[in-house]
């Protein structure tokens, strides 16, 4: 397997190509199936993307976005993981597991203090996530509301026990 980086906005038509087959083949949203098939991502672009490559084959891929948490009036930096995703015929192989460190170093680096998803403890736990409770995100209504499965690993800072919440869209 071969390891890529790339920016989002860097990313060649053709690679553009493999990552909507990729996340449309992975998710199905139930608000609108077809998205992935006219973009390569969500809500919003993510900043960066990590690729892992057998040959000309998309084998997996992690999204990460450049977000803030507000916790007791400090705002903290952080990657939210988003569209982690296996090709059908990698999965099992431990390629996320794999991959992630690497995304964990890169944030780290880049001075991010936690690293933040959505995600099924059964799948995140054995990397170092661990579930939270405390994290508000705004509703559709504009309203703070408390999600389920949001996991997070500390990266550079200890996660508050105070009520934090997530500046900008959810990833």
């Amino acid at each position: 397997m071969q390891y890529q980086y790339i920016n989002d906005k860097d990313v060649s038509p053709e690679i553009d190509q493999k990552l909507r087959d990729l996340l449309s083949r992975s998710f199905l949203n139930g608000q609108d199936p077809e998205i992935f098939s006219r973009q390569r991502y969500y809500q919003e672009a993510p900043t960066h993307r990590y690729l892992l490559w057998d040959g000309d084959i998309l084998a997996a891929h992690i999204a990460t976005h450049e977000k803030q948490v507000e916790a007791n009036g400090e705002t903290f930096p952080i990657s939210g993981i988003a569209e982690v995703c296996v090709n059908a015929d990698y999965r099992g192989k431990g390629l996320i597991k794999n991959l992630l460190p690497k995304v964990h170093e890169e944030s780290r680096a880049r001075g991010d203090a936690f690293s933040v998803l959505f995600g099924e403890v059964y799948v995140y736990s054995s990397s170092g996530y661990q579930l939270v409770d405390n994290i508000q995100l705004l509703n559709k209504d504009k309203e703070w509301e408390t999600p389920k499965n949001v996991m997070v690993l500390p990266l550079n800072e200890t996660w508050p026990q105070s009520e934090v919440k997530l500046l900008g869209l959810p990833f």
